[in-house]
């Protein structure tokens, strides 16, 4: 049995499963005792705990990365940081990776692949727009919950993940398919290396494969850098030409010809989705164009062959840009240019008889292309397109038989069952009636069993409530002899019942028995002094209040209680309650040192350091001699550190002198020296000595190095 189950972190976080095992961090379903809610908490592997450096770097991204607040984006609730364990708390999401999920159903339909897409690139965005780049975007780290909604897990975690191991390793194996060629190549990487990333994914919806594999990393790695993916439509015929482009524009090598947003990504999707039969200039023109949509007439035009005027220079075809496509070879063009300039008066017939066929060929191709040559065997009347969202499907059937229509089923709270919600072709639009139009056709509105929350702590039941797609239900009270206070007894409606997704369910909950002699201690940590009160009350305990200084806790809220939320007692039995009367009051302390060292002579600056700020009206200038004493005198409330920074008026050179740690939490105020550097004086009144080494940066107190002014300084790495 792992020994983590049944612990308790920070006293607050209690374990009650393994759900999950990676190679950086075991992920546990735990519930938190002061929120009463279900929570994941992910506790960082033994080897990575014992990296100072990956501990700071990962403490000031865990805090940048729980800024992040979007639907689609699992939140970070906590962190925690001590000697023995470090974790992250997160939302507990009920689901599966979108590994899992690829893997059951092998290709995905497009239309639900997109679904999914979107999603990951709404979340990337969220994040881009605050200069968090994802940098391991790959389907295990995407959850898929029941609903369909998509959650992006482990923003941040792999950069510091690649830096204990620079090389790749059979630990990044589930990350090298998804790499992007610049990251492969270890060099910078911004948001489009996150796109090319979404790319590969999409790819891998679409075809049931991923774009490159081999037998080990460092040779995916490699295909990733210098190999062109297969098209995905030469593995998977069905996919529409706009969706092939849009995948294989975001797998662009060079990122200046990828998507330069996450938000240009969706724009694209949204107008393959209005229109699937669209393609784009990435094609033809190059995926270093600006996005521009056409049909396929002008695509099929845009092939047509350049043509030629008496003087031999080139005339681009009216209204169509020259060809500038990664995917086509123009060496041929360069010889037959050459072949021109000498070619005799029989080889003008012969150019202007293939001139002839090529541009018979080109009409023949757009005609099929844009079906309007007439199939007697299919119909191929001229219409314009009726308008067919509000109407019954099978009264449009009776009306119009010669259509083809290819009709998808879909939840509608707004359409009833039946009725058509939407079509690919606008209204008034010419069309073929053997054009084939796709339309979606309402089912009525989404129907969920709701589950069984009887005997569940209605913190518990409302979250899983939510996690069904639910909206927040009611909670209603009333007595119960059977069922404790806090619990649930029933709902409204009734477990089992197939409801629409906007139900508002009733829950009813119990506030225990009036006759009985027990009653459950309420829970009132975080409760303002006067709401405990209301608490003790309704459940008939007495309140025994005690103060307590607390720099964290807000004045007249309880800080701790006991006994614990939810624990049987006797009727009006003691419940003692802690509330906090804010920090304690500011108590002093003093810095002194007394200099014994004969060479200390001339004018020095002395720098006055708080917690990394510079305390302006400390800082003077003083003259130095033996058996002078350093001063100062401090004051305060809570734990802070002091340092004094020293220049020498002589030499200009300077460094850290001391530093201090006052905790004024106690009785009497403790302080640490952490440092003293009584010889840099020595140093800095001799210009020719050697030069000693300036104090590491610490990001907690900044101002004791010029290294920490780098604003690139976390970044590199």
């Amino acid at each position: 049995m792992d020994n983590n189950i049944g612990k308790r972190l920070d006293g607050r976080y209690e374990l009650l499963e393994l759900i999950g095992v990676g190679g950086m961090a075991d992920i546990y379903k735990a519930r938190d005792m002061v929120e009463g809610k279900i929570v994941a908490v992910k506790i960082l592997k033994n080897e990575l705990a014992e990296n100072e450096d990956f501990l700071r770097r990962f403490r000031n991204e865990s805090k940048a990365i729980a800024l992040l607040s979007h639907p689609n984006i699992v939140k970070i609730f906590d962190v925690g940081f001590s000697d023995k364990v470090q974790f992250i708390v997160m939302e507990y999401i009920d689901g599966i990776t979108l590994t899992e999920y690829i893997e059951r159903q092998g290709i995905l339909k497009w239309r639900d692949a997109l679904h999914f897409i979107t999603q990951i690139l709404r979340a990337l965005q969220h994040a881009h727009d605050r200069g968090i780049v994802h940098r391991d975007i790959k389907s295990q780290n995407v959850m898929l919950l029941s609903d369909g909604a998509i959650k992006v897990m482990d923003f941040g975690i792999a950069r510091f993940n690649r830096e204990t191991d620079k090389t790749i390793s059979e630990k990044a194996i589930g990350s090298v398919h998804y790499i992007s060629p610049e990251q492969a190549r270890g060099e910078a990487t911004d948001e489009k290396s996150d796109i090319y990333s979404v790319g590969v994914m999409l790819f891998e919806m679409l075809t049931g494969k991923k774009p490159f594999d081999g037998d080990n990393p460092v040779s995916i790695a490699l295909l990733h850098m210098q190999t062109q993916p297969k098209k995905p439509k030469e593995i998977n015929a069905s996919i529409p030409d706009g969706l092939e482009e849009i995948t294989l524009k975001a797998m662009q090598k060079e990122p200046a010809k990828r998507y330069q947003t996450a938000g240009e990504m969706i724009n694209d999707i949204d107008e393959f989705k209005k229109n699937p039969s669209i393609v784009f200039e990435y094609k033809y023109f190059g995926a270093d164009q600006n996005t521009k949509y056409f049909d396929k007439a002008q695509a099929a035009s845009a092939s047509v062959a350049e043509k030629r005027n008496g003087k031999n220079e080139v005339i681009p075809a009216k209204n169509v840009p020259p060809v500038q496509s990664s995917f086509y070879d123009d060496d041929d063009d360069d010889f037959y240019d050459e072949v021109v300039e000498r070619r005799s008066p029989l080889l003008s017939i012969l150019f202007a008889t293939a001139s002839v066929f090529v541009i018979m060929a080109a009409w023949l191709i757009f005609q099929i292309v844009t079906n309007t040559i007439v199939d007697p065997a299919h119909g191929g009347r001229q219409i314009q397109m009726p308008q067919l969202v509000g109407r019954d499907f099978d009264e449009v059937l009776s009306e119009y038989p010669d259509l083809t229509l290819v009709a998808e089923q879909e939840y509608s709270s707004e359409f009833e069952r039946g009725q058509i919600i939407w079509q690919s072709a606008d209204p008034g639009r010419e069309i073929r009636t053997s054009q084939q139009i796709e339309i979606k056709v309402s089912i009525g509105p989404r129907l969920v069993e709701l589950n069984n929350y009887e005997g569940l702590h209605i913190n518990e039941a409302t979250e899983r409530i939510k996690r069904q797609g639910l909206p927040d239900p009611q909670i209603k009270r009333e007595e119960s002899m059977s069922v404790p206070a806090d619990f649930v007894i029933r709902t409204t409606p009734p477990a089992g019942e197939r409801i629409q997704m906007d139900t508002v369910v009733t829950v009813w909950v119990s506030f225990g028995s009036l006759d009985t002699e027990k009653t459950n201690v309420p829970n009132i940590i975080n409760l303002s002094l006067q709401n405990a009160e209301e608490h003790a009350k309704m459940y008939d305990v007495n309140l025994v209040v005690y103060e307590e200084y607390s720099d964290t806790v807000a004045v007249g809220t309880v800080i701790r209680q006991n006994p614990l939320p939810l624990v049987s007692v006797d009727k009006f039995s003691d419940v003692e309650a802690w509330v906090s009367t804010g920090p304690r009051p500011n108590k002093s302390g003093e810095i002194s040192h007394t200099l014994t060292n004969p060479a200390i002579t001339g004018d020095y600056r002395f720098e006055y350091y708080i917690d990394g700020v510079l305390q302006e009206d400390l800082t003077r200038t003083q003259n130095m001699g033996l058996n002078k004493e350093i001063r100062w005198d401090v004051e305060g409330a809570g734990v802070h550190r002091y340092a004094i920074n020293i220049t020498s008026l002589e030499t200009g050179k300077s460094g850290l002198f001391c530093e201090w740690e006052f905790n004024f939490t106690g009785a009497e105020p403790t302080k640490t020296q952490i440092q003293f550097n009584g010889g840099i004086f020595t140093y800095l009144s001799t210009p020719d000595a050697p030069t000693t080494t300036t104090p590491p940066p610490d990001p907690e107190y900044p101002g004791y190095s010029e290294a920490y002014n780098d604003e690139n300084y976390f970044d590199n790495y």
